[in-house]
């Protein structure tokens, strides 16, 4: 087999970022939220941690030096053999035995499988990056399958449709979409489409779909699902139906078209990882008097998501390095708490308008600013505070504004807008 970096066309360095970001756990895949499970790497049956870091650790090294899957099973069967995790069965085969439980993990064999997924997840969210620097140039992505004799009829059934890069299907049908999915995407740009005389499909509420479906041990839950044009459903496996570029890739807006970058804002704060990431968090506030296992908890870096972008006149208005607006899963937690009689996903959907376009600004203390914007849920205040040293503004707060509120901004602050 070619080294992966090359079978998969891309430099590697992205992918390697994205292993070494990676959280793991010993929570079930299939337990997992769509954001929670792209940003971990987990392993059905093991439930020793230390044996899942081994795992990642191998899988960076293969992915830095280029090796193959036969080097990646040599090198982390000679750790596990070092660690007492690897046995021999009745009939002399070996085995992986989870130290903590005593339970048989399986075969070498499932080794391929930990590899293939995991690495082809690692260097599809690093294409997605770089498909998305050339979002303005390139716009349109369409779904490639290998199509051979090994390719699912689901997948192929995706091969050679087209779609923008910001259409709500690549929130769901980004690659991959199962166990050793070997499907990419390929960005093209408007020539292309016209020279080629390309259909780009639009999601509607038609050909993108809620189905209920159940699962092996006869749970029910809710799965998105393509409908072709021939009435073809189709859908990820189990534990695939997220995008996993975009759940962990965070571009840098500074160097995007501003009204690009705008629009990447509004989009992550109305996607589909969002609206998880607060229904998590809200999950999270609801149980934080009761009593905790540490047991199969997640280790994953800090989420952050694009709030907005200042307009070049507000920019310059408030002196600004950067013109980019971040939101914390920190201010969120504490955001969330106040948040009443409506759902709180909703309650963001016009924070990009705020920041890009306020009707009045305030300076306040310690470079802090306060953005007001009468939206269609009333009067909205962001309040942000400007980095040092280039680093990122942060959105501190995004609530609504009484009259009496106003007032009190009119008089302890100075009006700039």
């Amino acid at each position: 087999m070619a080294k992966t970096a090359f079978a998969l066309n891309m430099p590697p360095e992205k992918a390697i970022k994205w292993l070494e970001q990676q959280g793991v756990s010993v929570q079930s895949r299939s337990s997992m939220n769509p954001e929670d499970a792209a940003k971990v790497i987990t392993v059905a049956r093991i439930s020793n941690l230390d044996m899942m870091q081994s795992i990642k650790t191998a899988l960076i090294d293969s992915a830095k030096n280029g090796t193959t899957y036969a080097q990646f099973k040599k090198d982390i069967l000679s750790h596990m053999q070092a660690a007492g995790w690897l046995h021999k069965d009745e009939n002399g085969k070996p085995e992986i035995i989870d130290p903590d439980s005593g339970e048989v993990f399986g075969s070498p064999r499932r080794l391929e499988n930990i590899y293939r997924t995991n690495m082809q997840a690692a260097f599809s969210a690093g294409r997605y990056q770089s498909l998305m620097q050339n979002a303005a140039s390139r716009p349109f992505w369409q779904y490639s399958a290998v199509n051979d004799n090994r390719t699912r009829p689901a997948h192929a059934a995706l091969s050679g449709q087209v779609y923008r890069f910001d259409d709500p299907f690549w929130n769901t049908f980004y690659p991959p979409n199962g166990y050793r999915c070997r499907c990419t995407v390929t960005a093209l740009a408007e020539r292309d489409i016209q020279r080629r005389s390309i259909t780009v499909s639009e999601s509607t509420a038609d050909n993108l779909i809620d189905v209920v479906k159940t699962d092996k041990s006869g749970k029910t839950y809710i799965s998105k699902t393509y409908r072709a044009a021939d009435g073809m459903q189709v859908s990820t496996d189990k534990g695939f139906n997220y995008n996993v570029g975009k759940v962990n890739f965070r571009p840098n807006l500074e160097d995007y078209d501003r009204n690009l970058a705008q629009q990447f804002a509004r989009a992550d704060i109305s996607g589909a990882e969002f609206k998880a990431s607060l229904q998590r968090l809200q999950k999270e506030i609801s149980q934080a008097d009761k009593q905790q296992s540490t047991a199969g908890k997640i280790s994953r870096p800090s989420v952050k998501f694009a709030a907005g972008m200042l307009s070049e006149e507000n920019q310059l208005l408030l002196q600004s390095e950067r013109a980019s607006v971040w939101l914390s899963e920190d201010v969120l937690t504490e955001q969330i708490k106040n948040i009443t009689g409506q759902t709180a996903d909703k309650y963001y959907q016009e924070l990009p308008e705020v920041i890009h376009a306020p009707e009045m600004i305030f300076k306040g203390k310690k470079k802090t600013f306060a953005l007001i914007r009468e939206t269609k849920t009333g009067k909205m205040l962001a309040t942000i505070r400007l980095g040092s040293k280039n680093r990122e503004i942060q959105v501190q707060s995004y609530q609504n504004l009484t009259d009496h509120e106003l007032e009190v901004l009119q008089k302890d602050m100075q009006q700039l807008k």
